[in-house]
This record gives structure tokens, sequence and C-alpha cells, in this order.
């Protein structure tokens, strides 16, 4: 069992000094060290591979002894009752100060991301890419990505640390974590399918960013953006957010959940949205040994038979007919707050979202694709990427022609260049909103 989702508390730096003699041990571990009485003789490397080696079998298939330690004192006291044993066991006496090593090194590898551990612990940062051992790059805010020093030791290292946290045998995982009570979507590309590991973790803040958060820190929409969107979910409205990777499709979504009423169930890649306590969540479950798992399309099947009120699924892919088709067809679906990858122009939209449900299902009419998308998903955010970050680029509403011919994206509020507009159109439902929020204008 992996130990990622175990650090769940801030680094102590109390601890960084085991010894309690006011020094930190040191950071390389001494070459060899002799056995007593004839036995072998080993390097403290070696060592702590044998006390790492030790921990995970003694904590193997015991999820309730990884559960009960909560704190960096509790976990650190394990390691060294391990360590204890296999000093005791391979006949090894050790200085105090090869001692505190031994532990430390063992511990930095059982319970932390070495060169992330900085990245990890900034509260700015929200993706840190790797792309190789000496590649690290990460993103603070909505920023661009920048390089940092930090740099694995070798590719070993980083194909040890990838192994502790994704363990399995797929040259492509999507998982959800906790990292130091922060929840991240990790995804890798490794050999053979890509000449090195390629890992991107997305971050997202011990704290929910908030629609005003997205409005004020960060400029991400106007305050008359937030206002809508809040609207067309209280008048049981679906909504379908779009954007490309990294513009912060998951962030909106999760910025909107407390604007929605009733029963809720999220179907999600990785656990990364925050849910009311009420809520149910479905992810992906990964084969085991011989259980064939659970696949995305499975458990979105699973979530529209328990008939939430809202369906909340993050994300719907290009490659990806029956997901979506399943929550398109139903008569009875659920309300929807749906994230699509994709292009945000009207007509890509439009053709990607067509060609996605045609993959499964080549004989529906274009029609009867164009009245379940204005039905079920009548609303449309589309984020897009500026020279200042993402930003909301529209909102608009599907306008269906009456024999369903044509469906066109008609822009309520729309970026142009570099300000918000209210275009003047105005969408087919009634919304909680005063006559004059229609006006058009440029938006601060």
């Amino acid at each position: 069992m992996p130990l990622f989702d175990h650090l769940n508390t801030p680094h102590d730096p109390a601890h960084d000094d085991p010894t309690g003699n006011g020094h930190r041990p040191p950071a390389d571990l001494s070459p060899i060290v002799p056995g007593r009485g004839g036995r072998p003789s080993f390097s403290l490397e070696a060592l702590r591979e044998l006390v790492q080696s030790q921990f995970q079998a003694e904590t193997a298939h015991r999820p309730d002894i990884l559960r009960e330690l909560a704190t960096e004192r509790e976990r650190r006291a394990l390691v060294r009752e391990v360590t204890d044993y296999v000093l005791a066991v391979e006949a090894i006496a050790l200085s105090a100060a090869d001692k505190s090593a031994l532990i430390e090194s063992a511990y930095r590898h059982l319970f932390t991301f070495g060169p992330l551990d900085d990245a990890l612990r900034d509260d700015a940062v929200t993706e840190i890419t790797i792309n190789g051992p000496a590649a690290i790059h990460v993103r603070r805010g909505l920023g661009p990505l920048a390089a940092v020093a930090a740099a694995f030791d070798d590719r070993d290292h980083l194909a040890a640390l990838i192994e502790r946290l994704l363990p399995g045998d797929s040259p492509f995982v999507e998982a959800g974590l906790v990292m130091l009570n922060r929840t991240a979507r990790v995804s890798l590309v490794a050999p053979p399918v890509s000449p090195d590991y390629s890992l991107t973790i997305r971050l997202h803040p011990a704290r929910p960013l908030t629609l005003d958060d997205l409005r004020a820190r960060f400029g991400v929409l106007p305050a008359e953006g937030a206002d809508l969107l809040r609207a067309i979910l209280a008048a049981d409205r679906g909504l379908l957010i779009v954007g490309d990777v990294a513009l912060g499709k998951t962030t909106l979504a999760g910025a909107l959940i407390p604007a929605l009423y009733g029963t809720l169930t999220a179907v999600e890649r990785a656990a990364e949205l925050d849910l009311p306590p009420d809520a149910g969540r479905l992810t992906p479950v990964p084969p085991a040994q011989d259980q064939p798992g659970v696949g995305f399309a499975e458990q979105l099947g699973a979530a529209l038979d328990g008939s939430p009120d809202w369906l909340v699924v993050d994300e719907i892919r290009g490659d990806e007919a029956a997901p979506l088709w399943d929550v398109l067809a139903r008569d009875d679906a659920p309300r929807c707050l749906l994230v699509f990858r994709g292009a945000g122009q009207p007509d890509r939209l439009r053709s990607a979202l067509s060609m996605v449900v045609r993959r499964a299902h080549p004989a529906i009419e274009q029609a009867a694709i164009h009245r379940a998308l204005a039905r079920h998903l009548p609303y449309v955010a589309v984020l897009k990427r500026t020279p200042s970050g993402p930003r909301l680029g529209t909102i608009g509403a599907w306008a269906l022609s009456p024999e369903a011919e044509a469906l066109d994206l008609r822009p309520l509020i729309a970026l142009r260049g570099d300000r918000w507009q209210m275009t003047g159109a105005l969408p087919e439902h009634d919304l909680a909103l005063p006559p004059d929020f229609w006006t058009p204008r440029d938006l601060l």
C-alpha cells in the first residue's frame, strides 16, 4: 500500500534533529558498517533499503496501522522501531550519528517527496511538472510554469518515488491523492510509451477557491459572470464548462458546487472536488489482483442510476462517447454540471460534442444531439488562455432552431480584447437577475 495518503500534516522542523543534540544528522550515509561476530558488512544505504523493506512488509495490507500514524512524531517512532529491529537482526552496532542519519534517510524515503518537498509546502504552487530527473517546473497561482533548481539524484531516484506513489505497471496513470493537506491530481506517462517519466501534479489549495476568489484575487471572471453562473444553477439549468488543459475547469466547477441544491453525486477522474458531507463521490477503481476494476463510464452509469438531483462530472474527454450520451439521452437525467476538455470556439465545440456522441452511436440524427445538448446543458462557460493567465472567454446559451437542424452558441458575456462585455443577448430561460443586468456594456 502506498504511503502517499498519510502525508497530511505539515512538516515539523522540530523533528529534523532526531538526536535532540541541536545538530541535523549528516545528509550522506557513510559507506560501510562492519557486522559483529563475523556477520556481513553493510553500507548504510543498504541498511536503509532493509529498513524500508521491513517497514513496508510490516504495514502491507494493514491500512489500520498507517491510519494510526497521525503525526510526524508517530511516524518517526515507528521507523525507529523498525530500524532497531533490522539492526538487531543483522547484528549491526551504529554510532548515534550514523543511526540518526539512517533513521532520517529511511523516513524521508518512506514519507517525503525528496526534491518536491519545498514546492509542496509552498501554498502558492498550483502545479508541478517533472520531465525526467533534472527537469522540474512549478506554476504559482495562475502564472506560467517556471523551472526550479531542485532535481532528483538520477533516473532511479525518480522511478523509485513514482513506484512508491503510483504502484502498478501501467505506463498511463491518473490518480487523486492528498499531499500535505492539499488535494492533488497526479498524471503519469512512463516508459516505454515516453522516453522518460513525465509526471504532472495539480495541487488544489487547502481552502477551496470560491467564485469571489476567482473574481477578486485572480481576475478570472467579472462580478457579472459570477452572478450569471449562480443564477443559471439556481434556476436548475445545466452548465457545461469547457477549456483546454490547465485552465482551471475543475477549480471553477468546485467554486460552483455551493450553488447547487438537493442531492448531489460527483463522478471524477480523481477526488479533487470539495463536496458537501452528504454528497456522493465516484472515481475509477484500478484493477487489483483478480479484480477487473471499475472504469469512468461505469461509475457514471452508477451515478445516473442513483438519480441524484445534480450530477457533477469532471471530466468528459473527446475520446469518450458512451459516458456523454448516457447523460444526454435520458429524459429523466439529473441536472448537470459537466466539465469537458476541448476547444471553446462555438463551431468546434458543437462539432467536438457531436463527434464524441457519434463515436458510440453513429446512427443518431444530428437533430437529436442538438436537442439533447440544448435540454440538458443549455449554458456553456468557456475558459481561455490569455497573456495574463486563464480567464473566462464566454458564458453562452445554446440557441436551437425550430427543427433542431442548427445549434448556435449565443454569447451572453464575452471577453473582447482585454475587457468583458455584456452582449445584450437574452437567454431563453427566466433567470433571477434584474432586467438591467442584460444591458449591453463593458464590464470592469
